[in-house]
C-alpha cells in the first residue's frame, strides 16, 4: 500500500504562481485588445502636407487665383527648364482668361483646384462648399477639359467638416509642407530661393504662386529650380509624387 504525503507549503506556492499565470495572462490579452484596430473603421479623411518617400523628389506647386502679367512668365521659366508642376486654379480665373489654362494643360502641367470664391471653407457649411468646389470642377473641365481630383483650399483654410465634404466629393486636399513666402510683399528674391532650397526635404510639396501679386515669383523661380537640382531633387507633379509613398500630414 502507497501512502502519499501532501506538502501543504508547495500546493499554497503552485496555486499562487497558477494565479499570478492567470492574471499576467488576463492583462497581457487586455492591454492586446486595447491596442488593436478594428478593420472594419473607416481612416478618417486628412490634408496631404507632404509624401513619406526617402527619394530625393518634390513637387513644385502654384495657386492662381488672379492676374495675368504673373502666369505667362511662370510657364515661361517652367518650360525653359523643363519641369512640370501642379497649378491649383480658381474658377473665375479660369473663365476669364481661358487662355492660360490652356497653355498649362497643353504643356503638360496637372491642373488641380483651388475652389471657385476666394474664402475660409471653414465659415460655410457643407452644401455651400459642395456647390463651389463643383462649380470650380465645372469651369476647369470645360476650359481645360481636365478633370480635377486634387484641391488646395482657399488660404489653406480646413476644419474636421470640410475634410469630410471635400473627401466625399471624391477630391484629396493637397496643402504644403515647405512655403516659398512669395506671396509676403516683404520677401526678396533671394529670401524665397533660400528659404525653399535650405528647407527642402525628399516629399516635400512646395508651395509658389502664379498670381500677380507675386510679382517676384519669375525672378526667383529659375534659382529655385536650379538649386533643388544642384541637391539632387527631381521635380514631379503632386499625383506623380504621391506614387512614391503614402501622403502624409506634416
Amino acid at each position: 500500500m502507497r501512502i502519499y504525503l501532501l506538502n501543504l507549503k508547495r500546493m499554497k506556492r503552485n496555486l499562487l504562481l497558477g494565479a499570478l499565470l492567470v492574471f499576467t495572462a488576463g492583462l497581457f490579452m487586455a492591454m492586446l485588445q486595447q491596442n488593436t484596430i478594428a478593420t472594419d473603421v473607416e481612416p478618417k479623411p486628412f490634408e496631404i502636407y507632404k509624401v513619406q518617400t526617402d527619394k530625393p523628389v518634390v513637387a513644385l506647386t502654384f495657386d492662381i487665383s488672379w492676374g495675368t502679367r504673373v502666369p505667362g512668365p511662370v510657364l515661361d521659366v517652367l518650360k525653359e527648364k523643363d519641369v512640370k508642376s501642379t497649378f491649383f486654379l480658381s474658377g473665375p480665373w479660369v473663365q476669364k482668361h481661358s487662355e492660360f489654362p490652356k497653355r498649362i494643360a497643353a504643356e503638360g502641367h496637372e491642373i488641380a483646384s483651388h475652389g471657385n470664391e476666394h474664402v475660409n471653407y471653414s465659415e460655410h457649411d457643407p452644401e455651400w462648399i459642395k456647390n463651389d468646389v463643383m462649380t470650380a470642377h465645372k469651369a476647369i473641365k470645360e476650359v481645360t477639359g481636365a478633370e480635377p481630383n486634387l484641391i488646395r483650399t482657399p488660404n489653406g483654410d480646413w476644419n474636421d467638416m470640410v475634410r469630410k465634404t471635400i473627401d466625399d466629393l471624391g477630391y484629396k486636399s493637397i496643402k504644403w509642407s515647405n512655403d516659398s513666402l512669395d506671396w509676403q510683399k516683404d520677401k526678396s528674391v533671394e529670401q524665397i530661393v533660400n528659404r525653399v532650397v535650405e528647407n527642402v526635404r525628399p516629399g516635400d510639396i512646395i508651395l509658389m504662386h502664379a498670381s500677380d501679386t507675386c510679382d517676384r515669383t519669375p525672378a526667383a523661380l529659375p534659382a529655385v529650380i536650379d538649386g533643388l537640382r544642384d541637391k539632387g531633387y527631381s521635380l514631379v507633379t503632386v499625383s506623380e509624387l504621391l506614387k512614391l509613398g503614402p501622403g502624409v500630414v506634416d
